[in-house]
């Protein structure tokens, strides 16, 4: 038996999170005030059907009715765990019977008094999927039932019970459970199985949960099967869920945090071998954490804000037909990008002190860049043309080729503080993109080495605002999902190497697909 199935509430007083709920039935029956008909709402798993059959134990105990079921009974007995159910109490999947045929033979059984027992009682499971038809056959029985006749509309959704029935139920909301709650409750559920479990993984379980019991315990259960010896350990219990190493995920967003292009499309390309939704909500946990220390402590958090609508932004984009691969490398484009302008999002909590600049990534990808120092001098013109041959001449080919004449037409040279800066206009914007984002970007790392061998180390490549052809170049993070889709479907097209042969002639230095 399952762990839900085994630990299933039969009273009121097991039923935990939902408190108001059981505390209002009780005093209802308690009070002999048993309405004709209930309405049950509330997320997944939150314990809508067991109270429902709770309450009918409660109606129909030999004892009752009572808000403290004997248990011994015969039909507490067949309402219990692991009963085989009672003849008066209708349990029915109204997803699969939601016609008005259904309905109709239903209103006929209602007919018939109780077999044995007090009440009869029928429960709708997922009432909501009962047709508007279904519903209007049964309107006239819930408003006037046999007075031996109780209903429970179970729903994870209220809005669509027909309006006329809602307002013939008595309606209770049931509400997800906190982890203040939950993980007591686990922690005593492991205790009973004979397992160990620490706080860190009570809070794996119950994050994973998402606030509903039952899908709680299918995840302790799925963690207690795959377990080696009596206590579950954190490191496997990630690996079995499927979750991100948390280790991974701070360093990727500490990465980004200070600027290191490199370090953090190494990390991503990681982080993009699990599932989308994992990424995601790893990435969002991790935020949300700086943020409360950060709130905790007076520290700028715009860059954590501004990671966070990223995030949450990119997150369809990896339902679209793209590689992974290349989804977590756009998505860390726009991580890596100087945070907008404060005209254009402004900042949501004052800070005290200077703010702090976004550092630029190391090697990331290109934005259009500002206005720039004068030119150099005509006469260091033709040197500094010299210096930048001589640095593309030390490239391998395959690197070459990406700017070369025919992709970056125009090359400029500027010089301030003795620093120079090469201005890069590319042939068209899809060069430029390609050019920045392929090969998880070792080849705009490979070309800033060459120049700053030839230039010094303060020298930087910078790309045009404009290509070539006239078409100004949309940064990446102001890219519509269907305009990201479009490119990585033309970025794909782009590459000219298979991933073996990239790997080996960038020095290993980029992930296979």
């Amino acid at each position: 038996m399952s762990l839900y199935g085994k630990y299933r509430p039969e009273t009121f007083s097991e039923v935990i999170g939902q408190d108001l709920v059981t505390s209002a039935l009780s005093n209802a029956i308690d009070n002999s005030r048993i309405a004709q008909a209930y309405l049950f709402s509330g997320p997944r798993g939150c314990g809508k059907t067991s109270c429902a059959r709770i309450l009918a134990r409660c109606l129909n105990c030999a004892e009752g009715p009572t808000s403290h079921p004997c248990g011994k009974c015969e039909s507490c007995l067949e309402l219990g765990r692991g009963g085989s159910g009672s003849l008066d109490v209708m349990e029915i999947d109204a997803a699969s019977h939601n016609s008005v045929d259904d309905a109709r033979s239903l209103r006929e059984q209602v007919q018939f008094s109780p077999v044995r027992d007090r009440y009869k009682v029928i429960i709708l499971d997922e009432a909501h999927m009962i047709s508007t038809q279904g519903f209007n056959a049964l309107l006239k029985v819930v408003e006037e039932p046999p007075k031996d006749t109780v209903f429970i509309f179970a729903t994870t959704a209220p809005e669509k019970v027909i309006p006329t029935i809602r307002s013939r139920t008595v309606h209770y909301s049931f509400r997800l459970v906190g982890p203040d709650i939950m993980k007591p409750y686990l922690a005593e559920i492991c205790r009973k199985e004979g397992v160990e479990a620490d706080e860190e993984i009570l809070d794996m379980v119950a994050r994973q949960g998402g606030g509903s019991v039952r899908d709680s315990l299918s995840v302790l259960e799925e963690l207690i099967d795959g377990r080696e010896g009596d206590r579950l350990d954190p490191k496997r219990c990630r690996e079995i869920l499927g979750l991100i190493p948390s280790d991974l995920v701070d360093g990727y967003i500490e990465a980004i945090l200070s600027g290191r292009g490199a370090e953090a499309y190494g990390l991503g390309g990681k982080i993009a071998t699990f599932e989308p939704s994992a990424l995601i909500e790893a990435v969002l946990e991790a935020v949300r954490k700086r943020l409360v220390s950060a709130f905790a402590q007076g520290e700028d958090i715009s860059k954590l804000l501004f990671i966070s609508e990223s995030v949450k932004d990119y997150a369809s984009l990896f339902k679209l037909p793209v590689s992974e691969n290349l989804a977590c490398d756009l998505l860390t484009s726009k991580l890596l990008s100087p945070l907008p302008a404060p005209s254009a999002a402004p900042a949501l909590r004052p800070t005290q002190g200077p703010q702090a600049k976004a550092a630029l990534p190391k090697g990331g990808a290109f934005s259009p860049a500002p206005a720039a120092p004068a030119p150099a001098p005509a006469s260091d013109q033709s040197e500094l043309r010299e210096k930048w041959k001589k640095a593309l001449s030390s490239l391998p080919e395959e690197v070459r080729k990406q700017v070369s004449q025919d992709k970056v037409p125009q090359v400029d040279f500027t010089q301030s503080a003795g620093a120079v800066t090469i201005l890069l206009t590319f042939a068209t914007p899809l060069d430029q993109h390609a050019f920045a984002l392929l090969f998880n970007r070792s080849i705009p790392e490979k070309v800033k080495e060459a120049v700053q061998k030839e230039f010094g180390a303060f020298a930087q490549i910078r790309p045009a605002a404009t290509a070539a052809n006239g078409e100004k170049v949309t940064k990446i993070r102001e890219m519509t999902m269907a305009e990201l889709a479009e490119l990585s479907g033309q970025l794909l097209k782009e590459k000219p190497l298979s991933a073996e042969e990239i790997a080996e002639e960038l020095g290993g230095k980029v992930a296979k697909e």
